[in-house]
Protein backbone atom coordinates (compact mmCIF):
# COMPACT_ATOMS: atom_id res chain seq x y z
CA UNK A 1 0.00 0.00 0.00
CA UNK A 2 1.70 3.46 -0.49
CA UNK A 3 1.55 5.80 2.01
CA UNK A 4 -0.69 8.56 2.11
CA UNK A 5 1.45 11.72 0.70
CA UNK A 6 2.81 9.53 -2.26
CA UNK A 7 -1.12 9.10 -2.97
CA UNK A 8 -1.79 12.36 -3.19
CA UNK A 9 0.80 13.28 -5.67
CA UNK A 10 3.84 15.22 -6.35
CA UNK A 11 3.39 17.61 -3.44
CA UNK A 12 4.18 14.73 -0.97
CA UNK A 13 5.70 11.99 -3.06
CA UNK A 14 8.72 14.32 -3.58
CA UNK A 15 9.78 14.57 0.08
CA UNK A 16 9.16 11.03 0.72
CA UNK A 17 10.91 9.38 -2.26
CA UNK A 18 14.03 11.70 -0.61
CA UNK A 19 13.58 9.98 2.85
CA UNK A 20 13.44 6.52 1.36
CA UNK A 21 16.93 7.73 -0.25
CA UNK A 22 18.44 8.59 2.71
CA UNK A 23 17.00 5.94 4.83
CA UNK A 24 18.51 3.28 2.07
CA UNK A 25 21.66 4.80 1.72
CA UNK A 26 23.02 7.68 3.64
CA UNK A 27 25.68 9.07 1.97
CA UNK A 28 28.88 10.56 3.96
CA UNK A 29 27.93 14.29 3.00
CA UNK A 30 24.23 14.05 4.53
CA UNK A 31 25.43 12.76 7.47
CA UNK A 32 27.65 15.55 8.10
CA UNK A 33 24.60 18.46 6.75
CA UNK A 34 23.27 16.83 9.47
CA UNK A 35 25.34 16.34 11.99
CA UNK A 36 26.21 20.67 11.16
CA UNK A 37 22.67 21.64 10.99
CA UNK A 38 22.25 19.66 14.39
CA UNK A 39 25.91 21.28 16.14
CA UNK A 40 24.29 24.92 14.82
CA UNK A 41 21.41 25.26 16.89
CA UNK A 42 22.93 22.65 19.59
CA UNK A 43 23.25 24.82 23.16
CA UNK A 44 26.39 24.97 25.60
CA UNK A 45 26.51 23.92 29.10
CA UNK A 46 29.82 25.24 29.95
CA UNK A 47 31.62 23.09 33.20
CA UNK A 48 34.00 25.06 34.95
CA UNK A 49 36.28 22.84 37.65
CA UNK A 50 39.50 21.55 38.87
CA UNK A 51 39.97 18.46 37.63
CA UNK A 52 38.51 15.12 39.65
CA UNK A 53 35.64 17.12 40.92
CA UNK A 54 32.84 14.89 39.00
CA UNK A 55 32.53 17.07 35.68
CA UNK A 56 32.33 13.78 33.36
CA UNK A 57 30.20 12.41 36.18
CA UNK A 58 27.66 15.13 35.48
CA UNK A 59 27.78 14.53 32.01
CA UNK A 60 27.00 10.76 32.17
CA UNK A 61 24.04 10.95 34.64
CA UNK A 62 22.61 13.87 32.73
CA UNK A 63 23.00 12.29 28.74
CA UNK A 64 22.76 8.57 30.18
CA UNK A 65 25.82 7.93 28.52
CA UNK A 66 28.66 5.24 29.48
CA UNK A 67 31.97 6.14 30.64
CA UNK A 68 33.34 4.99 27.67
CA UNK A 69 31.13 6.95 25.48
CA UNK A 70 32.46 10.00 27.16
CA UNK A 71 35.76 9.54 27.06
CA UNK A 72 36.03 8.86 23.51
CA UNK A 73 33.44 11.64 23.05
CA UNK A 74 35.38 14.46 23.41
CA UNK A 75 36.96 16.56 20.84
CA UNK A 76 38.89 19.35 21.13
CA UNK A 77 37.83 22.90 20.70
CA UNK A 78 39.90 25.59 22.22
CA UNK A 79 43.43 25.25 23.43
CA UNK A 80 42.39 24.64 26.61
CA UNK A 81 39.12 22.87 26.39
CA UNK A 82 36.98 20.17 24.37
CA UNK A 83 33.42 19.51 23.62
CA UNK A 84 31.42 16.23 24.39
CA UNK A 85 28.30 16.21 21.40
CA UNK A 86 25.13 14.35 23.04
CA UNK A 87 24.34 12.87 20.95
CA UNK A 88 27.24 12.38 18.61
CA UNK A 89 25.00 12.07 15.87
CA UNK A 90 23.01 14.98 15.61
CA UNK A 91 23.40 16.74 19.13
CA UNK A 92 21.08 17.55 21.28
CA UNK A 93 23.29 19.50 23.35
CA UNK A 94 26.96 20.34 24.20
CA UNK A 95 29.45 20.08 27.40
CA UNK A 96 32.34 22.41 26.85
CA UNK A 97 35.07 21.20 29.46
CA UNK A 98 37.75 23.42 30.49
CA UNK A 99 40.18 20.37 30.95
CA UNK A 100 43.24 22.89 31.95
CA UNK A 101 41.17 25.03 34.63
CA UNK A 102 44.21 25.20 37.17
CA UNK A 103 46.89 23.05 35.65
CA UNK A 104 47.50 25.90 33.83
CA UNK A 105 47.13 30.01 33.31
CA UNK A 106 43.58 29.74 32.24
CA UNK A 107 42.14 32.65 29.97
CA UNK A 108 38.82 32.37 29.35
CA UNK A 109 38.27 34.41 25.97
CA UNK A 110 38.50 31.51 23.78
CA UNK A 111 35.82 29.79 25.80
CA UNK A 112 33.78 32.91 25.51
CA UNK A 113 34.00 33.03 22.41
CA UNK A 114 32.40 29.59 21.60
CA UNK A 115 29.84 29.90 23.50
CA UNK A 116 28.71 33.83 23.08
CA UNK A 117 26.29 32.93 20.05
CA UNK A 118 25.09 29.71 21.39
CA UNK A 119 22.59 29.32 23.90
CA UNK A 120 24.30 28.90 27.05
CA UNK A 121 24.31 27.96 30.71
CA UNK A 122 27.51 27.81 33.30
CA UNK A 123 27.65 24.92 35.44
CA UNK A 124 30.66 25.65 38.32
CA UNK A 125 31.51 22.02 39.59
CA UNK A 126 33.43 21.95 42.76
CA UNK A 127 33.86 19.94 45.37
CA UNK A 128 31.30 20.27 48.43
CA UNK A 129 34.14 19.82 51.40
CA UNK A 130 36.67 21.98 49.68
CA UNK A 131 36.81 25.99 49.59
CA UNK A 132 35.92 27.57 46.09
CA UNK A 133 39.34 27.48 43.68
CA UNK A 134 40.84 30.73 43.21
CA UNK A 135 41.01 30.04 39.40
CA UNK A 136 37.55 28.91 38.96
CA UNK A 137 36.40 32.07 41.20
CA UNK A 138 38.67 34.23 38.43
CA UNK A 139 36.94 32.74 35.90
CA UNK A 140 33.73 32.52 36.81
CA UNK A 141 33.83 36.38 37.62
CA UNK A 142 35.65 36.92 34.08
CA UNK A 143 32.20 35.70 32.60
CA UNK A 144 30.13 37.67 34.53
CA UNK A 145 31.32 40.65 34.07
CA UNK A 146 31.13 40.17 30.81
CA UNK A 147 27.56 38.89 30.32
CA UNK A 148 26.20 39.38 33.46
CA UNK A 149 22.91 37.68 32.71
CA UNK A 150 24.22 34.44 32.12
CA UNK A 151 22.89 32.29 34.83
CA UNK A 152 25.10 29.99 36.68
CA UNK A 153 24.58 26.77 38.00
CA UNK A 154 27.03 25.72 41.03
CA UNK A 155 27.47 21.56 42.01
CA UNK A 156 28.84 21.03 45.17
CA UNK A 157 29.99 17.31 44.40
CA UNK A 158 31.42 14.29 46.42
CA UNK A 159 29.46 15.37 49.52
CA UNK A 160 29.95 11.46 50.82
CA UNK A 161 33.62 12.87 51.49
CA UNK A 162 32.50 14.68 54.79
CA UNK A 163 30.90 11.48 56.29
CA UNK A 164 32.90 8.43 54.85
CA UNK A 165 31.74 5.20 55.57
CA UNK A 166 27.95 6.16 56.33
CA UNK A 167 25.26 5.94 53.99
CA UNK A 168 23.48 9.10 52.12
CA UNK A 169 20.78 11.09 54.38
CA UNK A 170 17.74 10.35 53.28
CA UNK A 171 15.23 11.94 52.60
CA UNK A 172 17.99 14.74 51.10
CA UNK A 173 18.44 17.01 53.15
CA UNK A 174 20.38 19.67 51.32
CA UNK A 175 17.51 21.45 49.55
CA UNK A 176 17.13 24.95 51.03
CA UNK A 177 14.26 23.76 53.29
CA UNK A 178 16.11 20.66 54.16
CA UNK A 179 16.10 19.59 57.62
CA UNK A 180 19.52 17.84 58.34
CA UNK A 181 20.40 15.27 60.65
CA UNK A 182 23.28 15.27 63.01
CA UNK A 183 26.89 14.94 62.43
CA UNK A 184 26.82 17.44 59.52
CA UNK A 185 28.24 20.32 60.41
CA UNK A 186 31.30 20.67 58.74
CA UNK A 187 29.67 20.09 55.42
CA UNK A 188 26.92 22.90 56.37
CA UNK A 189 30.09 24.89 56.51
CA UNK A 190 31.42 24.28 53.72
CA UNK A 191 28.64 24.60 51.81
CA UNK A 192 27.83 27.67 52.98
CA UNK A 193 30.96 29.18 52.41
CA UNK A 194 30.64 28.49 48.78
CA UNK A 195 28.04 30.24 48.66
CA UNK A 196 29.05 33.33 50.71
CA UNK A 197 32.52 33.21 48.41
CA UNK A 198 30.46 33.13 45.19
CA UNK A 199 27.24 36.01 46.55
CA UNK A 200 30.24 38.55 45.24
CA UNK A 201 30.48 37.69 41.77
CA UNK A 202 29.33 40.34 39.29
CA UNK A 203 25.96 40.09 36.77
CA UNK A 204 22.21 40.40 37.86
CA UNK A 205 21.54 36.59 36.84
CA UNK A 206 20.96 34.44 39.74
CA UNK A 207 23.59 31.73 41.34
CA UNK A 208 22.02 28.20 41.76
CA UNK A 209 23.62 25.97 44.58
CA UNK A 210 22.92 22.05 44.10
CA UNK A 211 24.41 19.74 46.62
CA UNK A 212 24.93 16.45 44.63
CA UNK A 213 27.10 13.08 44.90
CA UNK A 214 27.33 10.67 41.42
CA UNK A 215 29.19 7.89 41.95
CA UNK A 216 29.33 4.12 40.27
CA UNK A 217 27.56 1.05 41.72
CA UNK A 218 30.25 -0.79 42.71
CA UNK A 219 31.13 2.49 45.40
CA UNK A 220 28.50 1.09 47.42
CA UNK A 221 26.55 4.81 47.99
CA UNK A 222 22.94 4.47 46.53
CA UNK A 223 21.33 6.30 45.15
CA UNK A 224 24.39 6.80 42.06
CA UNK A 225 22.30 9.53 41.37
CA UNK A 226 21.69 11.06 44.87
CA UNK A 227 20.41 14.96 44.55
CA UNK A 228 20.01 14.35 40.81
CA UNK A 229 16.29 16.34 40.99
CA UNK A 230 18.45 19.24 42.98
CA UNK A 231 20.41 19.30 39.86
CA UNK A 232 17.99 19.22 36.99
CA UNK A 233 15.73 21.59 38.95
CA UNK A 234 18.52 24.10 38.87
CA UNK A 235 19.55 24.15 35.37
CA UNK A 236 15.94 24.31 34.44
CA UNK A 237 15.28 27.63 36.46
CA UNK A 238 18.68 28.67 34.88
CA UNK A 239 17.98 27.11 30.97
CA UNK A 240 15.04 30.00 29.86
CA UNK A 241 15.58 28.66 26.50
CA UNK A 242 14.09 24.64 27.44
CA UNK A 243 16.32 22.71 26.32
CA UNK A 244 17.12 21.41 29.73
CA UNK A 245 13.58 20.26 29.81
CA UNK A 246 14.49 18.12 26.41
CA UNK A 247 17.34 16.55 27.74
CA UNK A 248 15.42 15.64 31.00
CA UNK A 249 13.08 14.26 28.46
CA UNK A 250 15.66 12.01 27.14
CA UNK A 251 17.01 10.45 30.32
CA UNK A 252 14.05 8.19 31.39
CA UNK A 253 13.47 4.85 30.13
CA UNK A 254 16.12 2.25 29.90
CA UNK A 255 19.23 2.75 27.96
CA UNK A 256 18.43 2.10 24.76
CA UNK A 257 14.83 4.41 24.87
CA UNK A 258 17.18 6.89 26.50
CA UNK A 259 19.50 7.15 23.12
CA UNK A 260 16.56 6.68 21.01
CA UNK A 261 14.99 9.49 22.35
CA UNK A 262 18.37 11.52 22.51
CA UNK A 263 18.82 11.31 18.65
CA UNK A 264 15.00 12.15 17.91
CA UNK A 265 15.13 15.35 19.74
CA UNK A 266 18.81 16.00 17.87
CA UNK A 267 17.53 15.68 14.21
CA UNK A 268 14.02 17.43 15.26
CA UNK A 269 16.30 20.19 16.61
CA UNK A 270 18.39 20.01 13.24
CA UNK A 271 15.02 20.00 10.86
CA UNK A 272 13.97 23.18 12.95
CA UNK A 273 17.57 24.99 11.99
CA UNK A 274 17.60 24.41 8.58
CA UNK A 275 14.35 27.18 8.40
CA UNK A 276 16.98 29.65 10.85
CA UNK A 277 20.34 29.31 9.74
CA UNK A 278 22.46 28.45 6.87
CA UNK A 279 23.45 25.20 6.36
CA UNK A 280 26.57 23.56 4.81
CA UNK A 281 25.15 21.19 1.61
CA UNK A 282 22.00 23.05 1.57
CA UNK A 283 20.13 19.73 3.83
CA UNK A 284 16.29 19.78 3.63
CA UNK A 285 14.26 18.41 6.39
CA UNK A 286 13.59 15.08 4.27
CA UNK A 287 17.42 14.53 4.32
CA UNK A 288 17.71 15.00 7.68
CA UNK A 289 13.98 12.47 8.77
CA UNK A 290 15.15 10.20 6.41
CA UNK A 291 19.14 10.17 8.25
CA UNK A 292 16.87 9.73 11.70
CA UNK A 293 15.11 6.75 10.63
CA UNK A 294 17.97 5.27 8.88
CA UNK A 295 20.51 6.20 12.72
CA UNK A 296 17.56 4.62 14.88
CA UNK A 297 16.98 1.54 12.90
CA UNK A 298 21.12 0.80 14.07
CA UNK A 299 20.38 1.68 17.68
CA UNK A 300 17.68 -1.03 17.57
CA UNK A 301 19.84 -3.77 15.67
CA UNK A 302 17.82 -3.36 12.47
CA UNK A 303 18.12 -1.98 9.13
CA UNK A 304 15.30 -0.32 6.93
CA UNK A 305 14.39 -2.25 3.24
CA UNK A 306 11.89 -1.67 0.53
CA UNK A 307 9.27 -3.44 2.41
CA UNK A 308 9.56 -2.49 6.20
CA UNK A 309 9.38 1.07 4.48
CA UNK A 310 6.24 0.78 2.63
CA UNK A 311 4.61 -0.97 5.83
CA UNK A 312 5.75 1.98 8.10
CA UNK A 313 4.53 4.79 5.73
CA UNK A 314 1.60 2.80 5.53
CA UNK A 315 0.81 2.43 8.94
CA UNK A 316 1.23 6.12 9.51
CA UNK A 317 -1.33 6.35 6.71
CA UNK A 318 -2.86 9.98 6.59
CA UNK A 319 -0.64 11.29 10.25
CA UNK A 320 1.98 12.03 7.77
CA UNK A 321 1.85 14.63 5.82
CA UNK A 322 5.57 15.54 6.07
CA UNK A 323 5.58 19.86 5.99
CA UNK A 324 7.34 21.33 3.74
CA UNK A 325 6.45 25.57 4.09
CA UNK A 326 3.47 24.83 1.86
CA UNK A 327 0.11 26.73 3.25
CA UNK A 328 -2.14 22.98 2.46
CA UNK A 329 0.84 21.23 4.83
CA UNK A 330 0.84 23.83 7.53
CA UNK A 331 -3.19 23.13 7.69
CA UNK A 332 -3.24 19.48 7.86
CA UNK A 333 -0.41 19.49 10.45
CA UNK A 334 -2.39 21.78 12.42
CA UNK A 335 -5.23 19.71 12.65
CA UNK A 336 -3.28 16.61 13.72
CA UNK A 337 -1.55 18.29 16.86
CA UNK A 338 -3.67 17.69 20.15
CA UNK A 339 -4.12 20.88 21.97
CA UNK A 340 -1.69 23.09 19.49
CA UNK A 341 -3.14 24.32 16.99
CA UNK A 342 -3.04 28.03 17.94
CA UNK A 343 0.22 27.37 18.48
CA UNK A 344 0.84 26.08 14.86
CA UNK A 345 -1.41 28.02 13.34
CA UNK A 346 0.95 31.14 13.68
CA UNK A 347 4.42 28.73 13.80
CA UNK A 348 7.36 29.34 11.82
CA UNK A 349 8.70 26.59 9.60
CA UNK A 350 11.16 26.09 12.06
CA UNK A 351 8.22 24.94 14.33
CA UNK A 352 6.51 22.77 12.29
CA UNK A 353 10.30 21.01 10.99
CA UNK A 354 10.67 20.16 14.74
CA UNK A 355 7.17 18.94 15.49
CA UNK A 356 6.75 16.64 13.00
CA UNK A 357 10.28 15.06 12.59
CA UNK A 358 9.92 14.64 16.68
CA UNK A 359 6.58 12.95 15.98
CA UNK A 360 7.94 11.02 13.10
CA UNK A 361 11.07 9.96 15.34
CA UNK A 362 9.08 8.57 17.96
CA UNK A 363 6.31 6.28 15.71
CA UNK A 364 9.34 5.05 14.24
CA UNK A 365 10.38 3.90 17.54
CA UNK A 366 7.21 2.46 18.24
CA UNK A 367 7.77 0.14 15.14
CA UNK A 368 11.09 -0.52 15.43
CA UNK A 369 10.53 -1.94 18.67
CA UNK A 370 7.93 -4.24 17.81
CA UNK A 371 10.08 -5.26 14.84
CA UNK A 372 13.02 -5.82 17.27
CA UNK A 373 10.64 -8.17 19.57
CA UNK A 374 9.11 -10.07 16.75
CA UNK A 375 6.03 -8.21 16.27
CA UNK A 376 3.99 -6.34 14.08
CA UNK A 377 2.81 -2.76 15.55
CA UNK A 378 -1.12 -1.98 15.57
CA UNK A 379 -1.62 0.21 12.66
CA UNK A 380 -4.06 2.80 15.02
CA UNK A 381 -1.04 2.45 18.40
CA UNK A 382 1.66 3.84 15.73
CA UNK A 383 -0.83 6.51 14.12
CA UNK A 384 -1.84 7.60 17.62
CA UNK A 385 1.94 7.67 18.82
CA UNK A 386 2.83 10.09 15.93
CA UNK A 387 0.22 12.07 17.27
CA UNK A 388 1.32 11.79 20.76
CA UNK A 389 4.67 13.15 19.97
CA UNK A 390 3.39 16.10 17.96
CA UNK A 391 1.31 17.14 21.36
CA UNK A 392 4.70 16.84 23.20
CA UNK A 393 6.65 18.49 20.78
CA UNK A 394 4.24 21.34 20.63
CA UNK A 395 4.46 21.71 24.41
CA UNK A 396 8.16 21.59 24.06
CA UNK A 397 7.99 24.51 21.29
CA UNK A 398 6.02 26.39 23.85
CA UNK A 399 8.26 26.36 26.60
CA UNK A 400 11.13 28.39 25.49
CA UNK A 401 13.18 30.43 23.09
CA UNK A 402 14.57 27.08 21.17
CA UNK A 403 13.54 28.16 17.73
CA UNK A 404 14.48 31.95 17.38
CA UNK A 405 17.60 32.94 15.35
CA UNK A 406 20.00 33.41 17.07
CA UNK A 407 22.98 35.95 15.91
CA UNK A 408 26.39 35.80 16.17
CA UNK A 409 26.75 39.26 16.75
CA UNK A 410 23.71 39.55 19.24
CA UNK A 411 23.96 42.28 22.25
CA UNK A 412 26.53 45.02 22.89
CA UNK A 413 28.76 44.52 20.50
CA UNK A 414 31.81 45.42 22.96
CA UNK A 415 30.76 42.57 24.65
CA UNK A 416 30.65 40.17 21.84
CA UNK A 417 33.87 41.02 19.77
CA UNK A 418 36.93 39.00 21.51
CA UNK A 419 40.18 40.22 20.75
CA UNK A 420 42.64 36.96 20.54
CA UNK A 421 45.27 38.08 18.39
CA UNK A 422 45.14 36.62 14.86
CA UNK A 423 42.06 36.05 12.59
CA UNK A 424 42.00 31.93 12.49
CA UNK A 425 41.39 32.18 16.08
CA UNK A 426 39.13 35.16 15.90
CA UNK A 427 37.25 32.91 13.65
CA UNK A 428 36.51 30.41 16.76
CA UNK A 429 33.44 32.47 17.51
CA UNK A 430 32.06 30.72 14.36
CA UNK A 431 30.79 27.28 14.72
CA UNK A 432 32.47 26.27 11.56
CA UNK A 433 35.89 26.38 13.35
CA UNK A 434 35.08 24.61 16.22
CA UNK A 435 34.25 21.58 13.03
CA UNK A 436 37.74 22.31 11.76
CA UNK A 437 39.36 21.53 14.67
CA UNK A 438 37.56 18.45 15.93
CA UNK A 439 36.31 16.48 13.13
Amino acid sequence: MQPFWTRLGGRFSRPWRAIRRIVLNPTPDATEDVLEAARARAPVIWLLGMVGTGKSSIIRTLTGSSDAEIGSGFRPCTSASRIFDFPAEAPVVQFLDTRGLGEVAYDPAEDLAVCESQAHLVVAVLRAADPVPPAVLDALTQVRRRHPDWPVVVAQTTLHDAYPGNTHPDPYPFGDCGTRPSGFTALDRSLAAQRAALAALPGRAPVRFAPIDFTDPDDGLPPVDYGVDTLWSALEQGAVEGFIAMLRRAARGDALERRARAHVQGYATAAAAIDLVPVAGAVGVPVVQGKMLHSLASLYGLSWSPRTLTEFSASLGAGTLLHQGGLFGVRQVAKLIPGVGQLVGAASASVLSFIVTYGLGHAAMLYLRGRRLGQRPERAAVVEEFRRAMGEAGAIARSGRLFERRDDNRGDEEHVEVERGDAERGAGRDHDSRRRDGS
